[in-house]
């Protein structure tokens, strides 16, 4: 179990691999390098070397080693939303230092999509997921919206579950949330203080509460409600860059865009960078807070999340139900911080910044 072991197994010196494994933040000159360290962490359940000698000695102190599940929705891979990626190395990360064992890591991005699970059998995939798997976790996270079927039938395979979202499950399960709606009322209310009037939506609209923000938003403004504003899309880079290309074949284009992700903002400055265009350059506020949106040029405007805060009492009230601390469904909500830079821009300005990343 230990690191050394973890850097034979990824070719890597064992400096990078405890680097790697003690700092969610650091970033290897590879990401693939990275990727094999957390991926032969995972294959031999590491835990920190003191849990791991009292594991192996039977000498716990009383308190049992537990094992932990993730299961991301929204994404097929960590890679497709850096959102998602950074999550997920905090929870391991917090896991870990809780002497416990990251056990199993799952995705289906169809848990998320409220059309799917109306139309299609979730259920199913939901055995699925299940079918293969050799241990029963003590306790599952769940990374991402999951609407209300979905966590139904999780729920016969898991009996302590936290969720960790934007979207709330209504208190079907414990939850840690930083709620979508409010995040979107602020990017609104920034893009308004800029002066911006006429305000697009990217993003994901089916019973999403940052669109429901955004709409909310809207209405309490009196701003025009253009339906042509609204491009409904799931989150990542290429749907953005497919936004940015739907606006700028509008005859009167939305001056302020607000963005449900960062990943889909990339995409449309890369679309206005591709385009090298002086006619529309609009205004534009995202969601998420990752690394990446602040190389772009100009640096995105966006929502943060306490992600490591997020991730922290998500683990502290899974721990405490697997304990039997409590029984009934919890709720600990955190607040976003709007982060102003370059790309929200007063529309008196509208049209001059040069986009490029």
């Amino acid at each position: 179990m230990s690191i050394k072991k973890i850097a034979q197994m990824a070719g890597v010196s064992v400096s990078t691999a405890g680097r790697v494994l003690s700092d969610p933040n650091h970033r290897c000159l590879s990401e693939e390098v990275r990727q094999r360290i957390l991926q032969a962490a995972r294959e031999i359940d590491y835990i920190p070397n003191e849990a791991a000698r009292n594991l192996k000695s039977g000498n716990t102190g009383g308190r049992k080693i537990y094992y932990i599940d993730i299961l991301l929705t929204r994404v097929i891979s960590e890679e497709n939303d850096p959102f998602f990626s950074e999550l997920l190395r905090l929870a391991e990360l917090e896991i870990r230092r809780n002497n416990c064992i990251v056990s199993n890591i799952r995705y289906c991005a169809q848990l998320s999509d409220e059309k799917y699970c109306l139309t299609e059998d979730a259920e199913r995939d939901i055995n699925e997921l299940y079918k293969d798997s050799e241990r029963k976790a003590d306790g599952l996270i769940i990374i991402g919206k999951c609407c209300a079927k979905a966590l139904k039938a999780i729920k016969k395979h898991e009996k302590n579950i936290v969720s960790i979202n934007r979207n709330s499950t209504n208190y079907e399960v414990d939850e840690v949330l930083c709620d979508g709606r409010k995040i979107a009322i602020a990017a609104i209310d920034q893009l308004v203080k800029c002066g911006h009037t006429k305000i697009g939506y990217v993003g994901s609209c089916h019973n999403e509460a940052r669109f429901s923000g955004y709409q909310e938003a809207i209405s309490g403004y009196r701003l025009e409600s253009d339906i042509d504003y609204i491009f409904d899309t799931t989150p990542d880079e290429a749907n953005g860059y497919k936004a940015m290309e739907y606006f700028l074949r509008q005859s009167s284009p939305p001056t302020g865009i607000y963005c449900a992700n960062d990943i889909l903002a990339i995409g449309m400055i890369k679309c206005l960078n591709k385009r090298r265009t002086r006619y529309y350059t609009p205004a534009i506020v995202s969601c998420d807070n990752i690394a990446e949106g602040q190389f772009t040029k100009p640096m995105l405007t966006t929502v943060s999340l306490p992600k490591g805060e997020m991730v922290r009492f998500a683990l502290m009230l899974l721990l405490d139900r697997i304990a039997g601390g409590h029984k009934t469904a919890s709720r600990l909500e955190m607040e976003g911080t709007l982060i102003v830079r370059e790309s929200c821009f007063p529309l008196s300005k509208f049209n001059e910044p040069e986009y490029y990343i």
